[in-house]
């Protein structure tokens, strides 16, 4: 018998039947009955389904009723995934990669249209503009400009650390938080000044997008316009099969 001893006892039962794939302790395509399994690690049936609902909804299995828990090991082999990571850092870091991260200083602009409509301020009002960039192993990975609405700091944007991701720094600064964020693909090719950030031609395709973030209240508070190094960044997504195509 496998003993897990932990608090967060599925996580960790989760991270036990990864292992066991990935090592060949269980062949096949199957995971073996759910009897067989909380009995071979040593946890109850409720604690068991609980994380086998987290490898579902990770794709690592596929449960089918009467037929058991199907292995998906291609999912495991699969990194940089945006349905998975939490965010930037996380995802060049499931590459492979060593991350660090760089942040300019905040400049305060007029709002433009765009600010208008989706932080749902009035044209007189100011917005607080930096970009971060995400490195990979010391080259340029991906850079995010940031807008977000003056009135919506409640702290001065003095001596500002930098925050692993857009979440800490929105309850750091604004003391509101962060519940999801919306992304809309945008086509794009490199200009000029992407030329000279990423060192890629004028005119290459890159993977671009918009997200606006939304607070527990369900207001937006920051937009966010992102360029990811076609070189580097190769994002991919998981999608259960649901009679899509």
């Amino acid at each position: 018998m496998i003993k897990i001893v932990n608090q967060n006892r599925y996580q960790q039962v989760k991270k036990k039947i990864i292992e066991m794939i990935e090592n060949e302790e269980i062949s096949g395509n199957k995971l073996p009955s759910e009897d067989e399994l909380s009995k071979l690690l040593g946890v109850s049936l409720a604690t068991l389904r609980e994380a086998l609902l987290v490898l579902k909804g990770e794709g690592v299995i596929t449960k089918r009723h009467g037929r058991g828990n199907f292995i998906h090991r291609s999912t495991l082999k699969t990194k940089m995934r945006i349905d998975r990571s939490v965010d930037f850092v996380s995802l060049l870091q499931d590459g492979g990669y060593e991350v660090s991260v760089d942040q300019s200083d905040f400049t305060k602009e007029k709002a433009n249209e765009e600010d208008v409509a989706i932080l749902n301020i009035n044209a007189r009002e100011k917005v607080i503009q930096y970009e971060r960039k995400f490195f990979a192993d010391g080259k340029l990975a991906m850079i995010c400009y940031n807008r977000i609405a003056e009135k919506s700091f409640t702290k001065e944007l003095k001596n500002v650390a930098i925050a692993r991701n857009i979440c800490d720094f929105i309850w750091q600064y604004c003391q509101k938080e962060l519940a999801q964020g919306i992304i809309e693909f945008v086509p794009f090719v490199a200009r000029e000044k992407e030329r000279e950030l990423f060192g890629i031609k004028v005119g290459t395709p890159m993977t671009a997008w918009r997200e606006v973030f939304y607070t527990l209240d369900d207001e937006p508070i920051c937009t966010s316009f992102v360029l990811f190094n076609p070189s580097i960044v190769i994002m991919k997504m998981l999608w259960k099969w649901g009679g899509k195509i």
